[in-house]
């Protein structure tokens, strides 16, 4: 028969688990990058996903936690429900896949699939039968108060954390919202200057050149009806240097903020953003790239 667990202790095993599946995060990414990225949604080493997953599996399992074939098959129910609702809620508040599975099969609606459920029935008896055992001896042995004073510093921790990482998700939601505006404008006035001076396409290289803006301005001299497209260049200018701006911040921000969530997250999707994101995403990998170069280059002088 399984001991049963005081609040605080389910709460303590929620931050541990977190920090655990977080950790199983990083090192996978690392082995899979060659590099230690933050792969959770929080800017703190948790995956709260792991957290209330495993929490969810030592309440309901009881005292079936030494039959094998019942852990397999409840962690495996119990995780692939956790992943989805909070795959389901991501979405519905970010309009952003942070994860997808679409490439396997039996995939339900790119949020959860059999061969990851398979996989957290697994890792559910490696957590309960090997991992769990030492963790609640544990846990078990702390005092009760000395307990109670750590869960309430974390959750306090947590919850700022939850709140700020929250800010920055829809921080990146309505950037990406201004990049498709941009976009569009961009393609507008492409279009009407094609149709005035017979210019190629526009891009924000092209917008960020100097000699090639000028280039376009002179070409309006003598024109009719060139003085309003004059000025809405001259603006989509200084927009295209703001947007460059952006991209490099968020290039730098490789601990926290949204270029952080855009490092973390290298197959997030956003139905109504993808096109934007996919340029996003590679212009701050490619200054990112090129910012640890230079790094390196003045290093080995």
């Amino acid at each position: 028969m399984t001991a049963a667990y005081t609040l605080s202790q389910y709460v303590c095993f929620f931050f541990v688990y977190s920090i655990l599946g977080w950790c199983v995060e990083v090192a996978f990414a690392a082995v899979n990058t060659r590099q230690l990225v933050n792969r959770g949604f929080l800017n703190g080493p948790a995956c709260p996903v792991y957290g209330f997953g495993m929490v969810g599996l030592l309440a309901v399992l009881g005292p079936w936690q030494s039959n094998i074939a019942v852990v397999f098959v409840v962690a495996a129910v119990l995780a692939t429900l956790v992943e989805l609702v909070a795959g389901v809620a991501l979405y519905k508040l970010f309009h952003t896949r942070w994860w997808d599975y679409t490439k396997f099969r039996g995939n339900l609606g790119g949020f959860i699939c059999p061969r990851f459920s398979l996989l957290w029935g697994l890792g559910g008896i490696i957590m309960v039968c090997l991992v769990h055992p030492p963790v609640a001896a544990a846990v078990q042995a702390i005092p009760p108060l000395a307990l109670a004073v750590a869960d309430g510093v974390l959750t306090v921790g947590f919850a700022v954390d939850v709140g700020i990482s929250f800010a920055q998700a829809a921080g990146l939601e309505r950037r990406l919202e201004r990049l498709k505006d941009f976009s569009a404008a961009m393609r507008r006035l492409s279009d009407a200057m094609t149709d005035k001076i017979g210019t190629g396409a526009m891009t924000v290289d092209t917008l960020l050149d100097e000699q090639k803006l000028q280039l376009m301005l002179a070409a309006m001299e003598g024109r009719e009806n060139t003085a309003a497209l004059r000025e809405q260049l001259l603006d989509m200018a200084a927009r295209a240097r703001t947007v460059r701006a952006e991209v490099e911040r968020l290039a730098r921000q490789q601990h926290f903020g949204e270029g952080r969530l855009l490092r973390a997250f290298p197959h997030m999707k956003a139905p109504s953003y993808d096109e934007v994101l996919t340029r996003l995403r590679a212009a701050t990998v490619r200054l990112a790239r090129t910012a640890r170069e230079l790094k390196d280059k003045v290093s080995g002088q």
